[in-house]
């Protein structure tokens, strides 16, 4: 299980030759900081080789070449591919970016690591549930808060996607907290309604600022932009706006939550906008071992797809 082996190499992160020999290509057409990072040191720690390169260097994506060459030839040099792909590089099209990943599975010989498109992110929520496992260790009868908030600009929704379809299969009794006007995709909380109902966890979706962090055992913040207005940047800002000063993750609605509870966040996050420094920085905070995990997880996931 990927879990339970992220858990002994965090113990023992002695380098390994698990890998030797294999190469793992990673093709980024955003910026990053921990999936890159991560990916690589764990690949080697493992014994392998990580290659990286920004998308611009390669002929994917611009109209020369086929997601059908580039799987198949890099499918003749690595053990596998790792790919992020946000919803800029298909012109904000809902779901374009994963269908670019689709294709380049259906043709790749070899396995494809979704590193965040525009409607998944796996590798991340997986990190989540690790991390609040060994925090938390038993989840059932955990209030698990996933709250919007203000951000500048109209975010992906990869990670809240990924995050309510992840919480819902592990028991937690899960809380979606958002303005109106920032409803996830129907079929999404579908079956983050399917998963709760089979895990014997619960799936609710409020508005109520105080009814969303009440009790709550984890916080976890994050912004995403409105489906509703997705790439009509003006519409979408006039939404987001009068949210600015209110819906920010500040000491006071922490003091709401239970005296033990966890503030996580995937980052990078803008201080003081999305969430305080007190909040940040302060005693609830683990997003430092939730980004640490990173590492762990990704050395597991390598493990389960490339030996």
């Amino acid at each position: 299980m990927v879990l339970q082996k992220a858990k002994e190499y965090k113990k023992n992160r002695k380098p390994t030759e698990e890998l030797k020999g294999k190469t793992f290509v990673m093709i980024f057409f955003n910026p990053s900081t921990r999936t890159r990072n991560s990916f690589a040191i764990a690949m080697i720690e493992l014994g392998g080789f990580p290659l990286f390169f920004e998308a611009e260097k390669t002929w994917l994506g611009q109209q020369s070449e086929s997601p059908k060459d580039t799987a198949k030839v890099l499918s003749r040099y690595a053990a596998g591919i790792g790919i992020r792909i946000f919803p800029n590089i298909t012109k904000w099209k809902y779901g374009a970016s994963n269908q670019l990943l689709q294709e380049i599975a259906k043709w790749s010989d070899v396995p494809l690591i979704n590193l965040e498109d525009d409607l998944y992110h796996p590798c991340q929520a997986l990190t989540d549930i690790f991390t609040i496992r060994e925090k938390k260790k038993k989840l059932e009868g955990k209030k698990f808060l996933l709250s919007w908030a203000y951000h500048p600009k109209p975010l992906p929704v990869s990670v809240p996607n990924s995050t309510v379809l992840t919480m819902t299969r592990f028991g937690l009794d899960v809380t979606l907290l958002h303005p109106k006007g920032f409803e996830l995709d129907s079929k999404i909380l579908t079956m983050a309604k399917e998963n709760a109902k089979e895990s014997g966890g619960s799936f609710e979706i409020v508005n109520s600022l105080e009814e969303g962090y009440q009790d709550a055992d984890i916080v976890y913040v994050k912004s995403w932009g409105s489906l509703k207005y997705y790439g009509s940047f003006k519409e979408e800002k006039q939404l987001r706006v009068p949210y600015r000063k209110i819906w920010i993750c500040d000491e006071n609605k922490m003091e709401l939550t239970k005296k033990d509870s966890i503030f996580m966040h995937c980052l990078p996050i803008r201080r003081n906008i999305v969430a305080t420094d007190g909040v940040i920085d302060g005693s609830h905070s683990v997003v430092y071992d939730q980004a640490e995990n990173r590492l762990h997880v990704q050395k597991a996931i390598l493990l389960k797809l490339l030996k």
